[in-house]
């Protein structure tokens, strides 16, 4: 059963493949599983990314087996099944990529933190911050408030929370990265230039 055009079992394979069976999917993975890769080495001119996006592919077939309807030729099915998940990842990469450098080009021109904030809706920024300032645990959400609201020193906030300054800092240090990657996670890509304000 490992080789579908040997014994020409295609339709009797998929009937298999509805239905959970494995080996009908390890036959189909291993006939089609080449001519996949080098179709999307093609876009991605990647062999790493490349063998990732064949992982989803094939991955993404069996949890739909059960809805796969071929209209005429399997393969057909599959190769565009497989250009569909590359284009959306790739899309999604070059996302990534063009927020990451729009950031580093606002840090790189050095722009102040209120240009920033004239770029955002301020409430939608106050109200995001302070969910994720109330997310913090307790010491991090102290030592956040006090030097970064409130405008303490390192010293003078130590002193308030009765620890050391290195205690302090390290609390401080560890709300910061929490409340980036909340902002990272909620935020749209206006809320991520404002990323770079928080040190």
């Amino acid at each position: 059963m490992n080789d579908i055009s040997q014994h020409n079992n295609e339709p009797e394979l998929l009937k298999l493949l509805a239905i959970g069976d494995q080996q009908a999917f390890t036959a189909i993975y291993l006939h089609y599983h080449g001519g996949i890769y080098n179709y999307l080495l093609k876009f991605t001119k990647n062999p790493k990314l490349t063998e990732d996006l064949v992982h989803d592919v094939f991955l993404k077939i069996w949890e739909v087996r059960e809805q796969l309807d071929i209209k005429s030729s399997f393969s057909a099915y599959l190769y565009r099944f497989a250009r569909n998940i590359a284009i959306t990842q790739l899309n999604r990469i070059a996302l990534y990529s063009t927020i990451r450098d729009e950031v580093l080009h606002r840090v790189s021109l050095n722009i102040n933190d209120q240009a920033l904030m004239d770029a955002v809706e301020s409430r939608q920024y106050e109200e995001l911050l302070q969910k994720a300032i109330i997310n913090l645990p307790v010491q991090r959400r102290e030592a956040f408030i006090l030097c970064r609201q409130q405008g303490k020193t390192y010293e003078e906030a130590a002193a308030l929370m009765n620890i050391s300054r290195n205690t302090l800092k390290q609390h401080l240090a560890l709300a910061v990265k929490s409340i980036k990657a909340y902002l990272l996670e909620y935020g749209d890509i206006s809320l991520l230039m404002l990323l770079v304000s928080l040190k």
